[in-house]
């Protein structure tokens, strides 16, 4: 409504209150740009309805796609008779039965390290110039010749090895204090995959640094060590572990070397024991000890009671090693002990090696958990209906009508949302024993509204689990091997279709049809063609052997009814061609035709009230006048 005029009318001579009468007249005049803003504010009211139906099928679109696809929705329980050993888990694809694990080893990580050093930050480990080069499998990790020096340390060619944008997953290298009195420091390469095909093989070294050859360190004397005699290490280690040799001096006070025999007793890290003699008249030739460890001794004397140590350095401080492994009496090496490609869907975990002893593998249904998910899917429709229908009604017992009683378009989206769950579905795999809702008992009462006989579901679960999942997520079956799914979208119907495809001498597609109609030809990729019931279809050739040929096929493709109600709530909320769309396309519009009227009376009303003050001031100037002649009148006639 058009504000008030600032200008009064006098009512002075007529005595009559203008202004009030003018606003009494003006709020006459506004009643139809009332009953327009009126309009307007319905109108608000509607939209403001459809934003919470459309957050209500958005919700229950993503309900529905949250449990559309076989692995999201079916559910299968794992048991192993010792998780110590083996321990289990399965995907939807798993299929129930059960098996046998026998570890025999484990998978292990390659792991090597360098020859003792000084420090870790502080002493270079030389360069002779080159690249330092990394090997694993196929991948290798280079540490360029620009980015060493002489000068780098232990640490920061650990660093360098850990930051190379070539290491992606490959190697992790860390620093070792091994607690010797003599370099205790070692760098040491660890592949972060188990397996053989994961050993780490240096390629090229340009540093000081020892992974390829075994280690014998030098002597180390312990704490009290008052003997005259130098002691020099030779030899070349030829075992496999990295340890330590203690050697202590037999009996007691000083010995001179080369003038009787002397015992030297030692034990190793893993309990080994043995002695060696320095005999008499020893000049200084080398004395085997073990695994190919010799010590020399110079003149001068030994101590009875007196000892030092030797360390020995295989590089390899654990072998690139395979899991092996027995299910269902089949002997198999892999590289990982997570194994992920015997049994479909099944994950094995090899958690500990025992020769002789047979785990027992269960794989089952999980029918009360899918129970579970179809309680969900059944709350997820209903709580959108019973919202949808709420905007619908009419209240008796207070007489009112709510905002979109009668709306076409809200009893249109009911109406099909109710007809994706409950009809049955197209394009399912052929043989299935339920093809809709109602045949494994759930029914939609007399509110529109589902409800389940918990007793038939349970029993479908139990007689036919995967069927009773086909039922309710997307499915793709074909008679020929050579084409599979690979995905689809809202616009793909459900239904059986011949596919035919023709291919050159090698192999490659050259044309494809889908019940008679062009496909595109995509690469391996056959797409259903845009404005065709296959749109959004995508399936995948596998080439044949060799030569020309044709593929003649038929496949079945369903949505399932989680899929089919996610597909009709992405149609209904589409933002060109929904339901909501038209809906409040059409509120809008007419909010800008009442916004031009209402505007329109704002300036007719403008008029009204400027034209009703001009009569009025005319009313009261010629009132002003008669009033005037009048009183002359009397002053002339006495």
């Amino acid at each position: 409504m058009a504000s008030s005029s600032t200008s009064t009318v006098s009512g002075v001579v007529s005595g009559i209150d203008w202004d009030t009468t003018i606003k009494q007249l003006m709020v006459i005049e506004s009643r139809q740009q009332a009953l327009l803003a009126e309009r307007k504010s319905g109108n608000e009211t509607k939209l403001n309805l459809w934003a919470q139906i459309q957050s209500k099928i958005l919700s229950l679109q993503s309900a529905m796609e949250g449990m559309d696809q076989q692995s999201e929705f079916a559910v299968k329980s794992a048991s192993s008779s010792d998780s110590s050993l083996v321990a289990v888990t399965a995907s939807a694809a798993a299929a129930e039965g059960a098996h046998t694990v026998e570890v025999l080893q484990l998978a292990k990580a390659h792991r090597v390290a360098a020859q003792g050093w000084a420090d870790k930050n502080a002493t270079g480990v030389g360069d002779s110039g080159g690249d330092f080069v990394i090997q694993i499998d196929d991948e290798t990790i280079t540490i360029a010749d620009a980015d060493l020096s002489s000068a780098t340390t232990l640490e920061q060619l650990a660093a360098l090895i850990n930051s190379s944008p070539d290491n992606d997953g490959l190697v992790t290298a860390t620093i070792l204090n091994d607690g010797s009195s003599n370099n205790p420091y070692r760098i040491v390469l660890t592949a972060d995959n188990t397996g053989e095909e994961n050993a780490i093989s240096i390629t090229s070294n340009p540093t000081n640094l020892n992974f390829a050859t075994t280690v014998i360190d030098q002597a180390e004397t312990k704490t009290g060590w008052t003997g005259t005699s130098a002691i020099t290490t030779a030899g070349t280690y030829s075992g496999t572990t990295n340890k330590a040799y203690t050697f202590t001096v037999a009996g007691s006070g000083a010995q001179t070397v080369g003038s009787a025999d002397i015992t030297i007793n030692w034990v190793d890290s893993l309990g080994t024991s043995g002695s060696l003699v320095i005999p008499n008249g020893y000049s200084g030739t080398n004395i085997a000890v073990a695994e190919g460890v010799e010590l020399s001794f110079a003149a001068g004397d030994l101590v009875g009671g007196q000892s030092f140590s030797v360390d020995v350095l295989n590089p390899t401080l654990t072998a690139a090693q395979n899991a092996s492994v027995r299910i269902d009496g089949v002997y198999m090496s892999k590289s990982s002990n997570s194994i992920t490609d015997v049994l479909d869907g099944v994950t094995l975990d090899l958690m500990s090696a025992k020769v002789g002893t047979t785990v027992d593998i269960s794989i089952n249904n999980d029918t009360a958990a899918v129970q579970t998910k179809i309680e969900s899917f059944i709350a997820a429709y209903n709580a959108a209906m019973t919202d949808l229908a709420a905007f619908s009604q009419y209240d008796e017992e207070n007489k009112e009508a709510a905002p979109l009683l009668g709306d076409g378009f809200l009893a249109s989206i009911r109406s099909d949302l109710a007809n994706s769950a409950t009809r049955p579905l197209d394009g399912l795999p052929a043989g299935l024993d339920y093809n809709s809702l109602a045949s494994v008992g759930i029914k939609s009462s007399t509110n529109g509204l589902l409800v389940v006989d918990s007793a038939k579901l349970s029993d479908a679960l139990e007689d036919n689990f995967e069927d009773v999942v086909s039922l309710f997520t997307r499915s793709f079956t074909v008679e020929d091997s050579k084409i599979a799914y690979v995905s689809s979208n809202e616009d793909t119907q459900a239904g059986e279709y011949s596919l035919v495809v023709n291919y050159d001498a090698s192999g490659a597609m050259t044309s494809a049809t889908i019940n008679g109609q062009a496909a595109v030809v995509d690469g391996l990729l056959i797409r259903g063609a845009e404005n065709t019931v296959v749109e959004g279809l995508v399936l995948s050739f596998t080439k044949p052997g060799s030569g020309p040929g044709t593929v003649n096929t038929t496949f079945r493709f369903s949505n399932g009814i989680a899929g089919a109600l996610a597909s009709e709530a992405v149609r209904i909320n589409d933002d060109e061609t929904g339901s909501i769309h038209f809906a409040t396309d059409g509120l809008n519009k007419s909010n800008e035709s009442l916004d031009r009227q209402i505007e329109a009376w704002d300036r007719r009303l403008e008029m009204i009230e400027e034209r009703l003050r001009q009569q009025y001031t005319k009313l009261e100037t010629a009132l002003s006048q008669m009033q005037n002649q009048s009183s002359y009148l009397s002053r002339v006639l006495g």
